[in-house]
Parts: structure tokens; C-alpha cells; sequence
């Protein structure tokens, strides 16, 4: 493959090209169009490489048999390359000087339309351009994979016009464009080389992954099935097809899977606090860091089954007969974990109250919004440091009555309280408790 000289080996080929195949005899010079180029007094055509453009087709495409099989190669920067031919004549003072230059201009547009798609087929003729017999086809672009090609590059006169005011206080001239498809750079940088394999292992399994049903709370006396509010100490059921298998285990949210009994159907568990409970693999309860600890929000469950599965293993040989385990998740499953209210204090008050909720799971440093939720009206939990209140704490939390005046109208004596909640990022309890908001 090409280095980096190929773009000036294009530019060679082309005058190479030109030279070999054209009529008109010609000096063919590779220069800015705007300059005199030293030594040339008569007529010449001029290659300037005006723009150059990443190939889009094969921006991500090895070339073949380059890259290891099953890995990702490293393509090579292929290019697209835009040349400006402009043709000058010997005698230009003269009254019809200009028609030399149109003549040249056509042999050579006559030549680049005739043997521009199969430049890398041709040979040298004509000793003006070279040993007769040698490739016309530079030498640092032999073998490539792709093609030299090149085709007449439609340009309007404007486009042209603003081209040559670019070369400063040079005379316009009449040009063409040509562009020619593609050349490729290789990259310096080492080909990853994956391993051979040494051992193959073929699977087979008849088994189907296990399939959540249903999840739901199961705490009596609520509901014994629909409930998918859950709190951290509730036992939640979950009915699920495919769990008779050597171990079967449940994970709920950021929880580490926790092991269950395949036999037990429907499978129960109770949501953890701060500690993992004891299952088959883990006789002793284990403490669950505070990262990992469930916060009000979706609640993700999703079983997964490791069985004992046959498989075929060896190299070249015929194989071996091995039991591999084989694990398989199931689909996903969403509940709600909310907090849990136990308790109020005190149990009414007035605009000076400081009213205390106790329970678990109220707050969180990590929550984006936690309220108490009073009737209508959400009393924001204010954040460590803010008024003087005490700090909130998940066991704990203290809001102004002072807040909820003009959101909660003053009751009577005779009036039934108001139903109490707390929410947190969505999640609101579902646990029953009353504050009478009076005088």
C-alpha cells in the first residue's frame, strides 16, 4: 500500500500520462497556474492539485486481506483529488496565440477522457515521456487495490472566477477541473492481532430463561396481590416461569443478586435495609454498603437461573463431553420502592408548629426533591443547615407548619385531619397518618 508520497506520485503519473499520449508536443509542468516556471518558454499544460477531499465510500473499509479475520483493521486515508489543467500557449501576443492553447487544452482533456479509467493497464510509447515500455503508472502506486480513476469535474464560470482571484494579479485562465478517485495513505500505526483460538466449546441447552409474571407486595393485612408500592422490610412475591434450576437468584435495584430456593413457588424475599439477608450462599448476613442501599424511585426486578448445561470442548480433536454452567436473566420487572411513615409528632398544631415524621427511607443526601405532603399542600424538606430546624436524616425529618400557611386552610376542632405523606423524587408513602392543622 501506499505511503506518503503518494498524492506527488498521482501528479507524476498524470504528466507522465500526458506526455506519453497526447499530439500536440508539449511541456507538461506541475506549478501553481500563477507563477513562470523557469526554463519553459513554450507551449506547456499545467497540473496544479487544487483541493483534496476524504473519500466518504471508503472512509471505514480495510482494505481486504489486510486485517486479521474477526478483528477490526486500520483503514487507510483515502483520498479524492481535484486538479486544476490549464494550458498556455508559446506566441500569446499574437492575434490568434490563444488558439494554440485551446488546441492543447483539447488533446489533453481529449487524452484524460480516453485513458483515465485504465492508467494502471498502460505503458510508455513515446520516449518524450520516458523508457519506452515502463508502466505509465507511478511506482509507489503499483499493486494498490483501488483503481486510479479520473473524470471531468463540472465547474460554472463563477466558481472558476473566484479560483483564479484567489492567485492574486494573475491573468484568468481558461481551466478545467478534474478529479481523480481514489488514493490511499497507510496508516503507520500496528494492526491489532487477536489470539488464535486453542479450545472450542459448543453449548447446547433445551432450558428457557426464567420469565417474571407478576411482582407485588405481600405484607397482611394489604392486599395479597396488585400492591407494587413496596418499603424497605416488605416482603414482596414474585411469580415467574423457568425457576426450577440448580440456582436461581433475584436482584433487586443496586442490590448485589440475592439466592433463593428454586422449589419455593411462588418465591418471597423481603426488601433489605442496610443488611444482605442469609441465603445458600451466604449463611451470614452481610452488611450492605450505603451506596448500594435502596432509595425511594423504580424499583428494578430481574431473576437470573444458573444451570448445569452439557457442551462439547477441545481443539482439533473430536472433543470432550464437560458440564458448564449456563446463566440466563429473565425480563424486568419494575415496582416502586416508597418511604414508610411511623409515626407524627405532634399529632396537631398551628403555624408555629415544628412537625416531626419518623420512619424509614424519608431522606436521602442523594434525592432531588423530598417533601411532606400535607393534604394538598407539599412542605419541602429543607437540606442540612437551612433554618433551624434539625437535620433530615432517612429515620427522620422536621418541617415549619410556617410554610404551609396559605396552602392549607385553618381547621376546626370538628374537622377531620389531614391525610399526612411523604414523597421523594416521585415516590410517595403509602402509610396512614394525620395532623390537624388549627388555630
Amino acid at each position: 500500500m501506499a505511503d506518503q508520497t503518494a498524492i506527488a506520485a498521482v501528479s507524476r503519473t498524470l504528466r507522465t500520462l500526458l506526455l506519453d499520449r497526447m499530439l500536440v508536443p508539449a511541456v507538461v509542468t506541475i506549478a501553481p497556474p500563477d507563477v513562470t516556471v523557469a526554463g519553459v518558454d513554450g507551449a506547456r499544460v499545467n497540473l496544479y492539485l487544487l483541493h483534496l477531499i476524504e473519500n466518504a465510500e471508503l472512509k471505514n473499509q480495510p482494505i481486504p486481506d489486510t486485517a486479521p479475520p474477526g478483528a477490526y483493521g486500520r483503514p487507510p486515508l483515502s483520498l479524492n483529488l481535484r486538479y486544476l489543467v490549464t494550458t498556455y500557449s508559446a506566441l500569446e501576443t499574437q492575434s490568434d496565440g490563444d488558439l494554440n492553447a485551446q488546441t492543447l487544452l483539447g488533446d489533453a482533456m481529449r487524452v484524460l477522457y480516453e485513458f483515465g479509467n485504465r492508467i494502471d493497464s498502460l505503458a510508455i510509447i513515446n520516449p518524450a515521456a520516458g523508457p519506452v515500455g515502463e508502466p505509465i503508472l507511478d511506482s509507489t502506486l503499483a499493486g494498490e487495490f483501488e483503481r486510479l480513476k479520473i473524470v471531468l469535474q463540472p465547474a460554472a464560470l463563477d466558481e472558476m472566477t473566484r479560483v483564479w482571484s484567489a492567485f492574486g494579479e494573475a491573468n484568468f485562465r481558461r481551466s478545467v477541473i478534474y478529479e481523480l478517485t481514489v488514493v490511499q495513505i497507510e496508516t503507520t500505526a500496528p494492526l491489532p492481532r487477536p489470539q488464535l483460538v486453542k479450545q472450542r466449546r459448543i453449548l447446547a441447552a433445551i432450558r428457557s430463561r426464567p420469565v417474571i409474571l407478576d411482582a407485588y407486595a405481600s405484607v397482611p393485612p394489604e392486599p395479597a396481590k396488585g400492591e407494587q408500592r413496596v418499603r424497605v422490610g416488605d416482603a414482596i412475591t414474585i411469580e415467574a416461569t423457568g425457576t426450577l434450576v440448580d440456582k436461581l437468584y433475584v436482584r433487586l435495584g443496586t442490590l448485589d443478586p440475592i439466592r433463593l430456593v428454586p422449589a419455593a413457588l411462588p418465591l418471597q424475599l423481603t426488601v433489605p435495609d442496610d443488611t444482605y439477608p442469609a441465603d445458600l450462599d451466604h449463611p451470614v448476613a452481610r452488611p450492605i454498603p450505603s451506596v448500594q442501599q435502596l432509595q425511594p424511585g423504580l424499583l428494578e426486578v430481574q431473576l437470573f437461573a444458573e444451570q448445569a448445561e452439557e457442551a462439547v470442548q477441545g481443539g482439533l480433536d473430536r472433543g470432550t463431553t464437560v458440564k458448564l454452567p449456563r446463566h440466563q436473566g429473565s425480563n424486568v420487572l419494575l415496582l416502586q420502592l416508597v418511604p414508610r411513615v411511623t409515626g407524627v409528632s405532634p399529632a396537631a398544631g398551628n403555624a408555629a408548629t415544628l412537625l416531626q415524621v419518623t420512619g424509614t427511607r424519608l431522606w436521602s443526601p442523594a434525592a432531588r426533591e423530598a417533601e411532606v405532603v400535607l393534604g394538598n399542600a407539599a412542605i419541602r424538606i429543607r437540606p442540612p443547615g437551612v433554618g433551624p430546624l434539625a437535620a433530615p436524616t432517612p429515620t427522620q425529618v422536621q418541617v415549619s407548619m410556617a410554610d404551609a400557611v396559605g396552602l392549607l386552610p385553618v381547621q376546626a376542632a370538628t374537622d377531620p385531619p389531614y391525610p399526612l405523606a411523604v414523597e421523594v423524587d416521585g415516590a410517595r408513602s403509602r402509610d396512614v397518618a394525620a395532623f390537624r392543622f388549627g388555630q
